[in-house]
């Protein structure tokens, strides 16, 4: 099945998301239908990578890409059988990667509001905190798992790098340290690493860990009376798109929609972003987009736009 994109592509800040619901053994799983670019039958010849970390099945030659294939069953630790006739591979792209993912059997496609997401307790967290939400649908509850996390502990090379100690060193024509970030990101991992870069350039930050509660930060500084400015609390705000209760887009266009607050300039930061996505995030009122890959120049695009 390869991905009609006309007829996924949701208008932009509606706070909705589509997920392809597909199985591991029993338990079931969602990935965001952005980052799917076809899902095939695993009857397809592969061929095994040498040296290669213990959950990659092998390597496919898919219409003349290479592509390699995670048995996402070995890599979440559930023993089950692989079924060359029956599986399927879901061919993703995130990070300016193409990966495929060897999953026991594809259901649909659901549409929901990221409100409906919710994020999971450490009692139904993964060893590797894998799951970034849960989602009820009539009688079935679906994980949603972080594909990007998973990929990085297969190869971390392919993906964020802490940043050197040294590499914001040069002066800047922005007074970092009188300058407050607010960065909404769930992810605990991708957080880290936003909040590092940041910091060693001399910026202060606040964080939100979903969409939902940045608006809460934000909202309370719009209501405040004897506001003048909302750059008094934050000079720019950076956030994920992929959030529980509340995404990215949905969040920029609220702010931008606030007669108090849409100077604050907002930067989307995202593992998908693509042509398309980056026409929704225009379309919202962002002042800039950067892909995860592209952490390196954060800084730089943050001095451009910082109030």
């Amino acid at each position: 099945m390869q991905k009609d994109n006309k007829g996924i592509l949701l208008e932009a800040g509606t706070n909705e998301l589509e997920i392809v619901e597909f199985s591991i053994k029993e338990a079931l799983y969602g990935i965001n239908i952005a980052k799917v670019r076809e899902i095939i039958k695993a009857d397809i010849d592969m061929v095994p990578v040498p040296d290669a970390h213990p959950s990659i099945e092998g390597a496919i030659n898919l219409r003349g890409s290479i592509i390699a294939v995670v048995n996402l069953a070995r890599h979440l630790k559930v023993n089950t059988p692989f079924d060359k006739r029956n599986n399927r591979i879901i061919i993703a792209e995130f990070n300016k990667i193409v990966i495929g993912f060897l999953v026991t059997s594809v259901a649909r496609i659901h549409r929901i509001s990221w409100k409906a997401v919710e994020q999971p307790s450490q009692m139904l967290q993964t060893d590797q905190g894998y799951a970034v939400g849960i989602v009820k649908i009539q009688e079935k509850v679906i994980f949603l798992l972080d594909f990007e996390k998973i990929s990085s502990h297969i190869n971390p090379r392919a993906h964020l790098q802490d940043p050197k100690a040294d590499e914001y060193s040069a002066p800047s024509s922005v007074d970092r340290g009188s300058k407050r970030i607010l960065v909404a990101e769930d992810s605990d991992f991708i957080r880290r690493m936003i909040i590092d870069h940041l910091h060693k350039a001399g910026y202060n930050t606040d964080v939100a860990t979903n969409g939902e509660e940045a608006w809460g930060k934000l909202a309370a500084i719009a209501a405040l009376p004897d506001l003048k400015d909302v750059a008094q609390y934050y000079n720019l705000m950076v956030t994920d798109i992929e959030m529980p209760q509340m995404d990215g887009l949905h969040l920029i266009k609220r702010v931008k929609e606030d007669p108090r607050l849409k100077r604050l300039p907002c930067i989307a930061f995202s593992s998908m972003i693509s042509k398309e996505l980056m026409l929704k995030c225009k379309s919202v009122g962002a002042d800039g987009e950067i892909s995860k890959p592209e952490i390196n120049q954060l800084v730089d695009l943050v001095d451009s736009k910082v109030l």
